[in-house]
């Protein structure tokens, strides 16, 4: 399930499973997580909710010794079909945690990112 060794990492997958947010896939890079995951969630696009649920899941897992990263995630339904992607910088999860950006500018930043394009060179 995870090409990462990292047991918080494991965890987050794990605590999302059950809010229909299966991880394919989790790859790091120096600032960031790639995350590929299936949704089981009806229609198009990318559920609002399941976003604000997997930004909050790795905000819990701050708390658990997480070091921020960039969240670069990419959504998927249950027969593969791209549903759309989002970011998360690390330094807005770094000064959202600061209390030196609120939550509303926090989610207009992450909501700014949302694309409907599949991208060849990620």
């Amino acid at each position: 399930m995870f090409e990462e060794d990292d047991p918080v990492i494991e965890q987050v997958g794990y605590r999302l499973m059950s809010q229909g947010v299966y991880f394919q896939s989790v790859e790091s890079g120096e600032e960031t997580l790639r995350i590929e995951y299936e949704t089981v969630a009806p229609g198009d696009g990318i559920p609002r909710q399941q976003m604000g649920r997997v930004i909050n899941t790795f905000r819990d897992a701050l708390e658990e010794g997480w070091e921020p990263a960039g969240l670069d995630v990419w959504v998927y339904d249950t027969d593969g079909e791209f549903r759309g992607r989002w970011e998360v910088d690390a330094e807005w999860l770094r000064s959202l945690e600061d209390e030196e950006l609120t939550e509303v500018e926090f989610s207009r930043r992450v909501l700014s990112t949302v694309s409907f394009e599949e991208r060849e060179d990620s």
